[in-house]
């Protein structure tokens, strides 16, 4: 596929060198974006580390109305969203989460007014009503909250200022796929000196965007709505509380999953005919047509006819997803110090019913379910100390209770027969799938970190400045139930694996054993018996086989407790050269905590076994920020290298889950974001990202030798999950015309994403489709402002080229024949009209 970012990259910088020198005068400033990236305000030019800082004007501008549209314009980011639009997966720098585990909390720490949000289906709750968006990439082990490997995303929403008058925003806006959404806010001053409030609701809904063959509502839908209340408080002059309530609700039948079958039919393991021999008539199977693959219940969705958006499920329900979160923030400030307390504390819950298989029979079907309640303290004390030194020291405390209740139905179609041939090891489980039942998982913990931090900024002269940090993190998890049993599809009890099974095998059942070779594959016996390795006595051999659950029960398996203590930080210089020019460079450590696996196990385990260590990341970051022309050019770049160990990512294999520790890997990129102000009428934004990763250790087993555990498969020397060599972004405004009654704004942007793995296997064991090819997505939107900027009317569309592309995938194969995907967004468009008073 050809990469068009290349071409769009190429118009700009024609048009900035023939437009720039004629119409540089009459050019305006660039807007100055201030953060609080590093818990004071500042300049995203004056904050020597790499951050991208949005306004609540440029979020607009550019289309981004929900948490899985940030990365569009900034650089070195993805965010997949397996599970619908309010649960996004970040990936910075190719740090990524690949865990689909709901009890996992991610490597990018997501923060809602300064109060971190542990529960990553939470991520796209609070993504309304923003004022502000930031974007740190590096690991974030000094200041912030919650100590991570990849970085930090603050959402800070709006805050009415006391003894500001009313204000009404109203925004309503239609779009395709029957959709409709609406935004409103009214805020002002109650109490003249002492108390300001605002309360804002949004609501977006449409219909599914892929279709279901076999009837019933379209799949893929949104139905969000949420509300929040803020409060603004002036005490006294010194001292001030903003208080703010969030209710948070989606409901809406969720994601299609797309089955892309592996079973090869021409599979005969040097046996003629041996596909044939298994295509008979009987239990198991079946007759859908097929295009030389199927699953492993004989369904083949490229012989079905379906298009890219269309399904056949028979599963799917809905996706609900409820957050109730307050953020309470009181600050005294003095002229001496400022003393600020952020108190959080949220109730959360997530459900959802998903067709795993994507096809119409009953292969693989999960009901997923969490509810977490948390709570966080963060304290801290900013001063300046002998006009030099500026200080910031804190202590930090948070509590997260999670309870995981999963229902993995299995097989409640039989295999097809067939797969003796397809994937020869399933062959010994047959008889063990032709009424399984289902997979009951439950799983309770319970989370609290302590930490104390500090950073102290040294002005050495009046261009020279160094900054130290370094924090001291307290992590305890303890995991306080467990329990895997197995239930029939109509609920009733069959036995219990954790606690339960005894055999001393972490399998599911032990596979039907003949002559010694566990599971049975019958290819194999049969050409050990035409070579004569193997004779009668052999196949009367038998051993142990059959569930390895015990009766059932609710008991749990044994407490299991980890702490952890790590020291972190950082160590930053910068100098600004001029007015127009700073340069920086910083070494920092981060580290993500340590946990239990959510992953299915029918064995009790050993403490080394059922906890994944923590992950660490120490980064060596140099770059720089600069304006020229009088700030109408802007350029800001950074090169980095990360030694990254230890990172966890989920694994699975067969029917099972793991959740895993890498043993090394590295890191080393580049990237850079450049704004121009070619005219006043033109501005241009452009991003560029660069990344070289590469797996130093790690060995994994191999999928496709299912009776052999101890064939690993050594993946040194592949790419990092979701971490593309290049990604750049532009965008282009330009101000059509302007007349008395008001103007006209067009927006263009795009982003591009290289080829990149969404499995550390890369293109090993039959992992070579769980990739994304390259491909570019182009929005465009048209606004119309009244001459005092009191209402808008804009037309606006996204992925206008209707590009086809898959956001998220797992290989399937062992355990079901086939590779799961979930594909992005089509083409959508719409109106939008606002209103300010």
């Amino acid at each position: 596929m050809a990469k068009p970012i290349h071409k769009i990259a190429v118009s700009a910088k024609l048009t900035l060198l023939l437009g720039f020198s004629a119409s540089a005068l009459s050019a305006p400033m660039l807007e100055e974006v201030i953060v609080t990236a590093q818990k004071r305000s500042e300049s995203t030019q004056d904050t020597p580390i790499a951050i991208t800082g949005m306004t609540g004007t440029q979020l607009e501008k550019l289309g981004l109305t929900s948490a899985n549209d940030i990365s569009a314009q900034v650089p070195n980011m993805q965010v997949s969203s397996p599970y619908g639009d309010v649960q996004p997966i970040f990936s910075i720098r190719g740090v990524s989460m690949s865990d689909y585990s709901s009890s996992q909390a991610s490597p990018i720490g997501v923060y809602s007014d300064e109060a971190y949000m542990g529960a990553v289906y939470t991520h796209g709750m609070s993504f309304f009503d923003v004022e502000r968006l930031e974007v740190l990439r590096g690991p974030q082990g000094t200041l912030y909250g919650k100590n991570t490997t990849g970085g930090a995303i603050n959402i800070v929403t709006k805050t009415p200022m006391v003894n500001d008058p009313l204000a009404i925003n109203l925004k309503q806006g239609l779009r395709n796929y029957n959709g409709h959404s609406g935004e409103y806010g009214i805020e002002g001053t109650l109490i003249e000196d002492r108390l300001a409030a605002r309360l804002a609701y949004s609501y977006s809904r449409r219909d599914g965007y892929v279709e279901n063959r076999l009837g019933g509502p379209d799949l893929s839908q949104m139905d969000f709505q949420a509300a929040r209340l803020v409060l603004n408080m002036q005490f006294t002059d010194e001292l001030s509380m903003v208080f703010k309530y969030t209710r948070g609700e989606n409901d809406a039948l969720a994601n299609a999953s797309r089955n892309e079958p592996r079973g090869d039919l021409s599979n005969n393991s040097g046996i003629p005919g041996l596909g044939s021999l298994f295509d008979g008539t009987g239990v198991g199977t079946y007759d859908h047509p097929n295009n030389g693959f199927i699953d492993n219940t004989g369904y083949s969705r490229p012989a079905e006819g379906l298009g890219y958006n269309e399904v056949e499920d028979n599963f799917t329900g809905p996706l609900t997803v409820g957050l109730d979160q307050i953020v309470n923030k009181l600050e005294y400030q003095t002229d001496a110090f400022t003393l600020t307390a952020i108190t959080s504390a949220s109730i959360s819950d997530y459900g959802q019913r998903q067709n795993v298989d994507g096809n119409p029979e009953e292969l693989l079907e999960i009901i997923w379910g969490m509810e977490t309640e948390a709570f966080s303290q963060d304290l801290r004390l900013s001063t300046t100390l002998m006009d030099d030194f500026d200080l910031i020291v804190g202590a930090y405390y948070a509590t997260e209770d999670m309870k995981l209740h999963n229902n993995y139905a299995i097989y409640g179609t039989p295999p097809d027969t067939r797969v003796a041939a397809t994937f020869p090891g399933v062959g010994g489980y047959y008889p063990y799938l032709l009424d399984f039942g289902a997979i009951d998982q439950r799983m309770d913990t319970e989370k609290t970190s302590y930490a104390m931090y500090s950073q102290l900024r040294w002005n050495v002269t009046a261009n020279l400045g160094v900054d130290v940090g370094l924090r001291y993190t307290e992590d305890e998890i303890e995991l306080t139930y467990l329990n895997v049993s197995r239930l029939g599809y109509d609920g009733e009890p069959r036995g219990t694996w954790v606690p339960g099974n005894t055999t001393g095998v972490d399998n599911i059942f032990i596979p039907l054993n003949v002559g010694g070779q566990s599971p049975f594959e019958p290819t194999e016996i049969i050409v050990a018996l035409l070579e004569g390795r193997i004779g009668l006595s052999d196949l009367l051999e038998t051993a142990q086989t059959g569930y390895t659950h015990g009766p059932y029960t609710t008991d749990s398996a044994p407490r299991m407790t980890a702490v952890e203590r790590e020291w972190t930080g950082k160590i930053g210089v910068d100098y600004r050269f001029n007015e127009q020019l700073m340069a920086y460079a910083s070494y920092s450590r981060g580290f993500r905590a340590g946990n239990f696996n959510a992953g299915v196990y029918y064995e009790p385990r050993e403490f080394e076994n059922a906890y994944a260590a923590p992950e660490y990341l120490d980064a060596y970051e140099i770059g720089i920020k600069s304006d020229f022309f009088d700030r109408r050019a802007r350029i800001n770049a950074a090169f980095f290298y990360y030694d990254y160990t230890d990172q966890q990512f989920i694994n699975v294999v067969g029917v099972s889950n793991f959740l895993e520790n890498a043993g090394g890997s590295k890191v080393v990129g580049f990237e850079s974001e450049m704004l121009f102000a070619v005219t006043d009428k033109l501005m241009v934004q452009m991003g560029l990202g660069i990344l070289e990763t590469e797996y130093t250790e790690l060995s994994l087993a191999n999928s496709q030798t299912m009776n052999n555990d101890d064939d690993m498969v050594d993946l040194a020397g592949n790419e990092l999950i979701s971490a593309p060599k290049i990604s750049g972004n532009i965008s282009i405004d330009y101000e059509v015309f302007n007349i008395d009654a008001g103007y006209l704004s067009l927006n263009v942007n795009a982003n591009y994403q290289d080829d990149q793995w969404y499995s550390a296997y890369n293109d090993k064991t039959g992992y070579d489709n769980i990739r994304q090819e390259a491909y570019a997505l182009y929005n465009g939107r048209l606004t119309w402002f009244g001459a005092s900027e009191d209402y808008t009317i804009a037309l606006w569309g996204k992925n206008l080229t209707d590009e086809q592309y898959d956001s998220y995938a797992i290989n399937l194969q062992a355990g079901f024949g086939f590779d799961y995907f979930q594909q992005g967004m089509p083409r959508t468009y719409g109106l939008e009209v606002t209103y300010r008073y």
